[in-house]
């Protein structure tokens, strides 16, 4: 997962990372809906091209018969609630037009903005009007939630688990405030990869939807700390202990598998190689294991 991707592009590629049944859950905990997590769903194009300017938006789905648009914005913008008039009617355009030669109708998609940052001055639900030729108004809400509504514990619902990744985002300001902040952090981010890692085994969640959760936990975890200017020694410190919470258990959990009924088990084996001063690449010859799995092996 690119490091140089900001934040809005860290939930479009989870996004595209979390299988169709995890991201049904999260449209049925944003928007309130109940559709069965085997529902069909439909990833719309989220370009759109108009007088020679090309828009994108976060995210359009299709679930049935209705489509949804969810924007996650990192900053307050005052210019929100035009931009989300505009991702909608480009949707509509694109993909909910009815046309005649006497007739138009845009069927607009239900839409929901997430703040991952928010303060006194984040709304709480956007208001468009359109004042029409005939004088007639329309207006209607687009509501918004925040990541500061949530606790790390709702955050590992399967409904919510695209959004855990950033709850390290809440403590930018706290760590620059309150150095001692980071030990907090470091168990709030231990938490989330405990949970993560328990949907895991419980199999209510795919191997690949908790290696994506889990990394860009763990990379937006690195960026705050660096970004707070905590000490190397500290950032290393807590770098660890989340990366030990899941990736060196479910690499000892695949080596145990894999060397069943054998007298020593893989992972044993790799330890004692790398104790006797063998290198990487022997060891991967030898055990079957990958770079990554040796690499985290050498940090116990």
């Amino acid at each position: 997962m690119s490091k140089s991707i900001s934040y809005d592009g860290y939930f479009k590629e989870l996004l595209d990372g979390f299988p169709d049944d995890d991201v049904v859950a999260l449209i049925n905990g944003l928007f309130g809906t109940t559709y069965p997590y085997d529902s069909k769903i439909l990833r719309l194009a989220t370009e759109s091209h108009f007088d020679g300017e090309e828009k994108r938006s976060d995210t359009m789905l299709r679930i049935g018969k209705d489509d949804y648009l969810v924007e996650v914005q990192s900053e307050n913008d005052e210019s929100m609630p035009l931009r989300i008039f505009v991702y909608q009617y480009r949707a509509a355009l694109q993909h909910r037009t009815t046309l005649r030669a006497d007739y138009l109708r845009l069927d607009f998609p239900k839409t929901v903005v997430f703040y991952l940052r928010s303060n006194k001055n984040t709304p709480h639900e956007l208001t468009i009007e359109l004042k029409l030729p005939d004088s007639n108004i329309v207006s209607y809400k687009v509501p918004t939630k925040r990541l500061s509504e949530y606790k790390p514990e709702d955050l590992i619902s399967k409904s919510m688990l695209i959004f855990a990744p950033f709850y390290s985002m809440l403590f930018e300001n706290k760590i620059a405030k309150n150095p001692a902040d980071v030990e907090k952090l470091r168990d709030i981010a231990v938490f989330l990869s405990d949970g993560i890692k328990e949907r895991l085994h419980k199999e209510e969640i795919s191997k690949n939807t908790a290696d994506f959760a889990t990394e860009a936990l763990r990379c937006i975890l690195k960026n705050v700390l660096d970004k707070a200017k905590v000490n190397h020694k500290e950032v290393d410190e807590v770098m660890e202990a989340v990366e030990k919470r899941y990736y060196l258990e479910t690499t000892r959990q695949r080596a145990e598998g894999k060397a069943e009924g054998k007298a020593e088990g893989i992972l044993e084996i790799a330890l004692r190689m790398l104790g006797r001063g063998k290198s990487v690449e022997e060891i991967v010859e030898d055990t079957g294991l990958t770079h990554r799995e040796i690499q985290r092996l050498q940090l116990q």
